[in-house]
């Protein structure tokens, strides 16, 4: 008997491999169910929850949203992703992209794909108010220099390539990315990396806490959503998608709705112009 149920199994296996992998790529899963499964990262003003209504915002919510309504496809907010778990989250398939907004690097694309960007941010350094090194940068690579950072982000990718002999002061993945600027205010770090919007967020409501310490561009970065690694017909849909909300002016007015400082979004340069 247990013989000839081995048996039954083993061809039952053979006939319907599906049950054992229902879809084969997260590309397969969105469209047999019509719906896009979206992990997200809080990070104004690309993603945002309302603390009061607990509804979602921000320029990476509108976009995804109006895509899918473009593919004719729903979005399932499903889960709070911390940057450093993105792509493992991705390859186990438990959610389809990551939806609100990420920087591709080299060791990043080793793992993840991305789609073209929506914007580009220019990454610089930021300190106290009354600090006086680093004007032009140098000094930073010293053990006596603490680096505010969130395990997985920028700021620490930066500090351990850039910067290797400063001590970085880490705090988990999930941490609101405010946690660096806190930690500067307080004195129990000395600077961090990043683009301007965050920051100046910050600064406005704790005025006289902060500065930009050099305008010198560290990293400059297009803003682009997240896919495993692998999946070119997803990616597909994002970049046909995302390409039509861009040439449509549709990009250009949800980054003006979320844009609190000009400047703060370097547009993506039309590949086209229009003869006057």
């Amino acid at each position: 008997m247990v013989r000839n149920l081995s048996l039954f199994f083993l061809i039952i296996s053979f006939i319907f491999p599906a049950f054992a992998d229902e879809y084969k790529s997260a590309y397969d899963r969105v469209m047999k169910t019509q719906t896009l499964r979206c992990g997200y990262k809080f990070y104004a003003p690309y993603f945002e929850k309302d603390a009061n209504t607990g509804e979602f915002s921000g320029i990476f919510y509108d976009l995804t949203e109006e895509l899918a309504k473009n593919a004719g496809l729903k979005v399932e907010w499903t889960e709070e992703v911390a940057f450093e778990d993105t792509f493992t989250g991705l390859k186990a398939k438990r959610y389809d992209a990551l939806c609100s907004g990420m920087w591709p690097n080299v060791l990043r694309s080793k793992v993840g794909s991305f789609t073209i960007p929506i914007a580009y941010n220019v990454v610089t350094a930021w300190g106290r108010v009354d600090e006086k090194r680093f004007q032009n940068l140098k000094g930073i690579n010293s053990p006596e220099v603490k680096v505010s950072t969130i395990d997985g982000a920028m700021e620490d990718v930066i500090a351990q390539t850039d910067f290797p002999l400063a001590s970085r002061v880490s705090s988990p993945g999930l941490t609101p990315f405010t946690d660096n600027f806190v930690k500067i205010s307080t004195k129990k770090a000395d600077i961090t990396f990043v683009e301007s919007s965050l920051v100046r967020d910050y600064i406005a409501a704790n005025p006289n806490t902060l500065k930009q310490l050099s305008p010198i561009p560290l990293r400059t970065f297009g803003v682009s959503i997240a896919v495993a690694k692998g999946e070119y017909e997803l990616k597909e849909i994002f970049d046909v998608g995302l390409t039509e909300l861009l040439n449509s002016g549709r990009v250009e007015v949800i980054l003006q709705k979320y844009e609190k400082y000009p400047g703060s979004f370097m547009r993506v340069a039309k590949p086209y112009e229009i003869p006057r």
